[in-house]
């Protein structure tokens, strides 16, 4: 009887091993142990779609621009660009990571009035650099904030509106600081 029942365990303690690696062999292998990121068509909509890329976009152009005024003579344009390229390295970071979660191509290429602006400071110098890069800040730091806005108050996906709430005094803080740039150069330039 002994030895009936312990042939069954055996029997059964078999079988339970070996459904259990037919299981894990039919489940694709995860190492990161992260759930399989998701279709944007299905996590997403049109919003959140546009914010993305829109943020992606303005992002990217933030750095871009100001890796070229980090030419600048003027301390204060230098430092401020200076910032720009280290906090918006940083959040394009966490908005590829985030994007990517949720299976969303981010765009690799500036768009075209960024690419535009670009190719006109970077012909550029001094002053008129200068006054012409923080008019950019300023207007890119408007949309910036606008666009947070909207998706703090009316986003849908849960890691997008966190996003938006985390980033959105940040961008604030640039905002201001990019008006008072632009502000004490308009004033240099008008003594």
């Amino acid at each position: 009887m002994i030895r009936l029942l312990s042939t069954t365990a055996a029997v059964f303690a078999t079988g339970l091993i070996v459904m259990s690696a037919s299981f894990a062999q039919s489940t694709p292998p995860n190492p990161l142990g992260k759930p399989a990121a998701r279709s944007a068509g299905e996590t997403l909509n049109q919003q959140e779609k546009t914010f993305v890329k829109q943020a992606a976009l303005g992002g990217m152009a933030e750095v871009h621009l100001s890796k070229l005024a980090q030419k600048s003579e003027n301390p204060d344009v230098k430092s401020f660009a200076d910032r720009m390229v280290l906090e918006h390295t940083g959040t394009n970071q966490q908005l590829t990571a985030i994007a990517t979660g949720l299976g969303m191509e981010m765009p690799k290429t500036l768009d075209s009035e960024h690419e535009r602006m670009l190719e006109k400071l970077a012909a550029m110098h001094g002053k008129a650099f200068d006054e012409q890069y923080m008019r950019a800040m300023v207007e890119d730091h408007n949309k910036a904030v606008r666009l947070f806005q909207q998706e703090e108050r009316t986003g849908h996906n849960a890691d997008l509106k966190q996003f938006a709430q985390k980033t959105l005094p940040t961008l604030e803080e640039h905002q201001k600081m990019a008006l008072g740039v632009s502000h004490r150069l308009s004033q240099t330039a008008s003594k």
